[in-house]
């Protein structure tokens, strides 16, 4: 996965999130629940939205199908956003890095943002 929708809120009701909900989510977790590193605990419940499988190295792919995803996912992103609990709703890109480059910026299509 190389770019995913995430959702998540302190109180976020997962349950109810997942309630006919298409496409369905790569990956839950509830607020309290022990994560993948024994002993700590997540402090938010989350669901996360498989939206590219382009590279790391393929950013130009990743913003096409995102693209792609919301448009063809429109009524049901309106539907998660009125999912109790919500506080974050965010595309995550996955991006290589340019060697000898400690940060990089990049600048997204309107159409995306909007």
């Amino acid at each position: 996965m190389s770019c995913v929708l995430r959702v998540l809120g302190e109180n976020l009701d997962i349950d109810g999130l997942l309630v006919k909900q298409k496409p369905i989510p790569v990956a839950t977790w509830k607020n309290g629940e022990e994560r993948l590193l024994k002993g700590l605990f997540h402090v938010n419940s989350s669901a996360n939205f498989d939206v590219s499988d382009a590279g790391s190295e393929e950013l130009s792919r990743q913003i096409s199908d995102a693209e792609l995803y919301l448009a063809r996912n429109s009524d049901e992103i309106m539907k998660i956003m009125k999912v109790k609990g919500l506080e974050e709703m965010m595309l995550d890109f996955s991006i290589s890095t340019r060697p000898g480059f400690v940060t990089q910026t990049r600048f997204f299509p309107a159409k995306l943002l909007k």
